[in-house]
C-alpha cells in the first residue's frame, strides 16, 4: 500500500469516527469505550505517519544541503565553475 493510500485510509477512519461520535448517546458506555479505543489507535497511526514524514523531510534536507555544499566547493576550484563540474 502506498503512503498516499494509507493517508486516505487514515482520513477515512477519522471521518467514520467523527460520524460515530455524532450519533452517540451519553449513556451508551460500550460505544463510548469502543470509540475511545478506536481514537487511540488512530492517534497512534497518525503519530507514526507524522514521524515517517519528518524523517523523509530530514533526509531530503540533508541531501539538499550536501548538493549545495558540493556546488560551493566545486565553484572554488580554479578554472572551473559549479555548472561545469556538476553533471
Amino acid at each position: 500500500m502506498s503512503p498516499e493510500n494509507h493517508d486516505e485510509e487514515l482520513f477515512g477512519r477519522l471521518d467514520r469516527l467523527i460520524a460515530a461520535a455524532k450519533t452517540i448517546r451519553r449513556r451508551d458506555r460500550r460505544l463510548v469505550l469502543s470509540l475511545e479505543s478506536d481514537l487511540r489507535a488512530l492517534r497512534t497511526a497518525l503519530h507514526l505517519r507524522r514521524d515517517a514524514l519528518v524523517q523523509k523531510l530530514n533526509i531530503a534536507g540533508t541531501g539538499s544541503k550536501a548538493a549545495a555544499a558540493y556546488s560551493r566547493i566545486a565553484s572554488l576550484r580554479p578554472g572551473t565553475t559549479a555548472a561545469t563540474t556538476i553533471k
